[in-house]
């Protein structure tokens, strides 16, 4: 299992590599790089990385604390968990933060523009320092708003020690066919969301929570599911289902970049565009 662990890390680069350009289509654009067909829809939709992201983190998260945590609830264990997380990420946050309000007032005093802004204030200050700002029915991203999936990754941290306690349990009761039941049940909430919604980019009251929570448990249940695919007393998959695996780390995400592409020319999925004041459409969210 730890081999097929560490191939996970070119998923993983792959994902991250499709959402930083996602972020440059301007800088690309204004080159001519998007006059390319096809590129500039397959970049559009480089968002999904971060739901990536999101399944690979439940997903790598049981496999390794699914023994350690799983049993029975500890409070210097989850503690630990906790604090070992927030490391990781935290320190970058903080830097970027600053970073982004300094820059902020600086552009203001360069070109002479106000810095009056409904977001900022103190109390959404606090909100980003603490990892918060994206949590609920009203997100607020603005003082660094790529930090809002930081947000949602540190909202599954949270509950993963009770999540992994349920998960532990799933995997000694059910089997195979149950846990892709189980897993059909954890993304049925963001399908309906999707399907109830205009808004495509599933950042808008409850789309952000409901995507990292989604997520987050269908890939740990995952996790679970490709354990009952592995021979049995063995860590690793035999190696024709390695080579399945192969093929389908290359198919899948064709699939998903062609269906992602497709429903971007649908109708369907194509919200209304919203206009400002001054009859401009507004930013592209993250």
């Amino acid at each position: 299992m730890n081999v097929f662990i560490r191939q996970l890390t070119g998923v993983r680069f792959v994902a991250a590599a499709w959402v930083l350009l996602y972020h440059l289509q301007g800088p690309l654009d204004r080159v001519g790089l998007l006059d390319i067909p096809v590129l500039p829809d397959v970049l559009n939709v480089g968002r999904l990385g971060v739901d990536l992201f999101f399944a690979l983190s439940g997903l790598i998260l049981t496999h390794t604390y699914l023994s350690r945590m799983g049993q029975r609830a500890r409070l210097r264990e989850t503690l630990n968990f906790w604090w070992l997380r927030l490391a990781r990420v935290y320190p970058v946050h903080l830097v970027m933060l600053v970073v982004a309000g300094v820059a902020l007032f600086a552009q203001a005093k360069v070109t002479g523009d106000s810095v009056d802004r409904g977001w900022l204030n103190p109390l959404d200050f606090i909100r980003n320092l603490l990892l918060i700002q994206e949590w609920g029915p009203q997100p607020q991203r603005g003082w660094n708003f790529v930090a809002w999936s930081l947000s949602m990754e540190w909202l599954a941290y949270l509950i993963f020690p009770i999540l992994i306690l349920v998960i532990w349990r799933c995997n000694k009761r059910l089997g195979l066919p149950m846990l892709i039941a189980l897993w059909i049940a954890c993304i049925a909430p963001l399908i309906g969301y999707g399907l109830s919604r205009t808004d495509s980019y599933y950042t808008d009251n409850w789309g952000s929570t409901i995507r990292i929570l989604t997520e987050f448990t269908a890939g740990a249940v995952t996790y679970l599911i490709i354990r009952r695919l592995l021979p049995e007393g063995s860590d690793d998959p035999s190696r024709r289902t390695l080579q399945a695996a192969n093929a389908l780390s290359w198919l899948l995400p064709l699939a998903v970049i062609s269906g992602a592409v497709l429903l971007a020319h649908l109708a369907i999925a194509q919200p209304p565009v919203n206009l400002n004041a001054s009859g401009d459409a507004e930013p592209m969210p993250p």
